[in-house]
């Protein structure tokens, strides 16, 4: 391969943004299982239990929230690069046209 030359498969770029959004999505779910599971004893803490526990969820719910945002912002950036690596090919071949 030379050193000046860049080669990208398109289809492998959208499949990649794909997977990462699949991937967040069943994060996700994956969390809400798990806190519908844990809901029965949370119900039944009380007093300085109870509210640590609320703290620490809350926490966790944030920086979950801020995951699911990094993960969109990454499956757009690489769908994006994959469209602009497309167009660059796209006016390169029309130049040969």
């Amino acid at each position: 391969m030379n050193d000046q030359q860049i080669t990208v498969d398109f289809g492998h770029l959208e499949g990649l943004a794909g997977d990462i959004s699949s991937q967040a999505s069943t994060l996700d779910s994956t969390l809400e299982d798990l806190k519908s599971r844990i809901a029965p004893v949370v119900a039944q803490w009380e007093g300085g239990a109870g509210e640590a526990y609320t703290a620490a969820q809350h926490n966790w719910d944030t920086a979950a929230a801020d995951l699911q945002q990094v993960l969109a912002q990454i499956a757009t950036a690489v769908r994006a690069a994959g469209e602009s690596f497309a167009q660059g090919e796209q006016q390169n071949t029309a130049r040969w046209g």
